[in-house]
């Protein structure tokens, strides 16, 4: 290559190189300056995660003056239409709700005020309507907790009617938050069998509901729902021939909460000869938890007649069982109203037993059959052995 060659070729490359590098500064440039303007916009919208950069907080008139100035520049920036309706006096005003509303009607918060603003104005039909969107869509507890307000009121069945058809999807969070606040569930009840009725809610729902109700001592409504979910007439005794599953937090037959390893008596159905389904026990030696099972039955004052069929085999239990009849309402609950003679060994043989108890007026509108020792001592001790029982029935006395 010639000198004159050689000095062309490296003003060319000295060339590319000054190019390149003011392009690169350009680059930087843009780059600082888009980083700058962005930052600036997360300080006035006070987004993160930018916070830690911006410099110490404006007072609200200042953040105020800041946003309108953006909105002035760029009036279709919805974060900056929210955060100034969250900072105005009211956050209600009609010109920024408008505005908010218009750019980002499905925003959360947007939302939340148009609610704000329909209660303020007594328009409960569109605040319910904005309320459920949230709760429905957006998994709201501030709006759950308002409809449970609402509900609550009893003013709720009429306005949350159009809406049963999904109700699965907001009426169990606004339960649970009736449920923490300690409002009146029974004002629910007629959303609830409305809604069942549709099949319109998980079975746990109404169990839970159940549940709740039972525990708050509105044993009538929560009997009425729980029938309500029956097929057909049911008689005083649940699922007395052990045939069906047991429903939980119902009205059916209810098991002592005990880890398998640590249980005294094992809690089975299981197919008997000629006989279907039937309740097999199986006791582990290891101390009972009282009762065995249970079935909370709605049966009023009045004298009432237990009769059932029993089979036990290698039974190590001095006293025997005992079916006992306790008061779950009112003034005398736990009460003991009745109680079976002690059912003891048969040697594999089924028999047939029977007793007869009185439920006094002061026991209140339920009572609770259950399955116990007869010697109270005795399950603390605990013994092995099988027991089964089948063909349960409960009838007023003579009948």
């Amino acid at each position: 290559m010639t000198p004159d060659a050689a000095r062309r070729r490296g003003s060319q490359v000295l060339l590319r190189l000054v190019v390149a590098g003011f392009g690169v500064a350009v680059a930087a440039g843009l780059v600082w300056i888009s980083a700058v303007v962005h930052l600036e916009r997360a300080c006035v919208l006070l987004d993160t995660p930018y916070l830690p950069l911006c410099a110490e907080a404006d007072s609200k008139p200042a953040r105020q003056s800041k946003l309108r100035a953006r909105l002035a520049s760029a009036p279709g920036d919805s974060a900056a239409w929210i955060q100034l309706t969250n900072l105005e006096t009211g956050a209600l005003e009609k010109p920024l709700l408008h505005a908010a509303a218009s750019l980002a009607p499905n925003e959360p918060n947007v939302l939340m005020w148009r609610a704000g603003a329909a209660l303020a104005a007594n328009d409960l039909e569109s605040a319910t309507t904005l309320l459920v969107q949230l709760v429905e869509y957006r998994g709201s507890g501030q709006a759950a907790d308002a409809l449970a307000v609402i509900v609550a009121s009893g003013q709720a069945t009429a306005l949350l009617r159009p809406y049963l058809a999904t109700a699965s999807r907001w009426l169990p969070p606004v339960l649970a938050s009736m449920s923490q606040r300690k409002l009146p569930l029974t004002t629910a009840l007629p959303l609830l069998a409305e809604a069942s009725a549709k099949a319109a809610l998980p079975q746990q729902t109404i169990q839970a509901y159940i549940r709740s109700l039972k525990a708050a001592g509105h044993w009538a409504d929560a009997y009425g729902l729980w029938s309500a979910q029956q097929k057909g007439p049911a008689p005083l005794l649940h699922n007395g021939g052990f045939d069906q599953p047991f429903q939980p937090d119902g009205f059916d037959w209810e098991l002592a909460a005990t880890l398998p390893s640590r249980a005294g008596a094992l809690v089975a159905q299981r197919g008997a000869a000629n006989r279907g389904q039937v309740l097999d026990i199986e006791f582990t030696g290891r101390p009972l938890a009282i009762p065995i099972i249970r079935q909370h039955v709605f049966a009023g004052p009045g004298k009432y007649q237990l009769r059932g069929r029993y089979m036990s085999s290698r039974l190590r239990v001095e006293e025997g069982m005992a079916w006992v009849v306790r008061c779950a309402d009112g003034r005398r609950a736990d009460a003991v109203a009745g109680r079976s003679g002690g059912l003891k060994d048969t040697a594999g043989k089924w028999e047939t037993f029977q007793f007869g108890f009185a439920v006094p007026p002061d026991c209140g509108l339920v009572i609770s059959l259950q399955l116990e020792t007869f010697a109270p001592s005795e399950a603390a001790a605990g013994f092995k052995g099988r027991a089964s029982f089948d063909a349960l029935e409960l009838v007023p006395d003579g009948v």
